[in-house]
C-alpha cells in the first residue's frame, strides 16, 4: 500500500471558497460564486444544474491548487464523486406544476401529461443526470482512468472519497480527485422545516511526497459534525465540506471507511 497525500482542496460552501470558506458560515447559497470563472466551456453552462455548477468548479480548484496533473497519463487519472439525482434546476418544471394544479393544491396528472408536459424547459432532465459532475470534470480534464459516481444519499461523498484514497493507495491511480457535491436551497419543504444549503468539496490525491501538506491514512480520528447548524443541509457534500473545513483549521478528522481513515496536516503516521 502506498502513502496518499492531500495535495490540492476545491471547498465552495455558504461560509465561502477555499480558505474562507473553513470558518463560520450562514445558511443559502455560496457567496460570490460565478461558475463562469471556472468552467472554460460556457456552452456548458446551459446543460449544468446548480450542483453540477458546483461541482465542476470545486474540481477545478482542487487540481489548480495540486499541479502537477498534467505530467500524469491521463489512463492514470482517477474521479470520484458523490452527488445526490434531484432533477434540473425547479424553476425549469413551474410551469408545468403550475398550470396542472388546482385552486385546492391539487396536482393533476392527465392534465399535467396533456398541458404540463410540453411547458417542462427540454434540458431539465439532462441538467439533473447524477453524473454530470463526473462527466464534465473528466472531460474537460482528461480523466480516463479509474472512476466512479456515487448516489447514495448522505453518505455518497465519505463513499466517493475513501474509493479514491483506495484507488492511490493500491496503485490504480497515481492522480484521483475525490468529493461530492450538492444543492438544497430552496427545497426545504423536502427537508421536513431543515433550512437546505449548497455547497462542493474535492481532494486532489496523490502518492505521497517527502513533505506533504495534508494526509489521508489509515486510523481512527473524530468524524466531524456536518456544520448544518451553521451552513444548512448538504446532503451528499456535507461530510467532505466539513472534512475541507477542518484541513483548512489544520484539524486531524476521521471519516467512514474498512478500519477508519483520517485526514491530517503532513505525514501520514507509519
Amino acid at each position: 500500500m502506498r502513502a496518499v497525500e492531500v495535495a490540492g482542496v476545491g471547498l465552495f460552501c455558504p461560509a465561502g471558497i477555499g480558505e474562507a470558506g473553513a470558518l463560520g458560515g450562514r445558511k443559502g447559497e455560496v457567496p460570490d460564486f460565478s461558475p463562469k470563472a471556472y468552467v472554460r466551456n460556457r456552452k456548458n453552462l446551459k446543460l449544468m444544474s446548480r450542483s453540477v455548477r458546483l461541482g465542476v468548479s470545486a474540481i477545478r480548484v482542487a487540481l489548480s491548487d495540486a499541479g502537477g496533473v498534467d505530467e500524469v497519463p491521463p489512463i492514470r487519472r482517477g474521479m470520484f464523486v458523490g452527488t445526490t439525482p434531484l432533477g434540473g434546476e425547479f424553476d425549469d418544471i413551474v410551469p408545468a406544476l403550475e398550470i396542472a394544479t388546482d385552486d385546492a393544491g391539487r396536482l393533476d396528472v392527465d392534465r399535467f401529461a396533456e398541458a404540463g408536459y410540453p411547458l417542462i424547459h427540454p434540458l431539465w432532465l439532462v441538467k439533473g443526470l447524477s453524473n454530470n459532475v463526473l462527466g464534465f470534470a473528466s472531460a474537460s480534464h482528461d480523466f480516463q482512468g479509474v472512476n466512479a459516481n456515487y448516489c447514495d444519499g448522505d453518505a455518497s461523498g465519505a463513499n466517493a472519497l475513501y474509493e479514491g484514497w483506495a484507488a492511490v493507495a493500491e496503485g490504480r491511480a497515481d492522480v484521483v480527485v475525490a468529493g461530492a457535491a450538492d444543492a438544497w436551497v430552496g427545497l426545504d419543504p423536502l427537508l421536513g422545516g431543515r433550512r437546505g444549503g449548497e455547497g462542493a468539496a474535492f481532494f486532489l490525491l496523490r502518492p505521497a511526497g517527502p513533505e506533504p501538506r495534508w494526509c489521508i491514512a489509515p486510523g481512527e480520528a473524530p468524524v466531524p459534525d456536518l456544520d448544518e447548524a451553521e451552513l444548512g443541509y448538504l446532503g451528499a457534500a456535507g461530510l467532505v465540506v466539513a472534512l475541507a473545513r477542518r484541513l483548512y483549521r489544520g484539524e486531524a478528522c476521521g471519516f467512514p471507511g474498512p478500519g477508519g481513515l483520517t485526514l491530517r496536516v503532513g505525514q501520514p503516521e507509519m
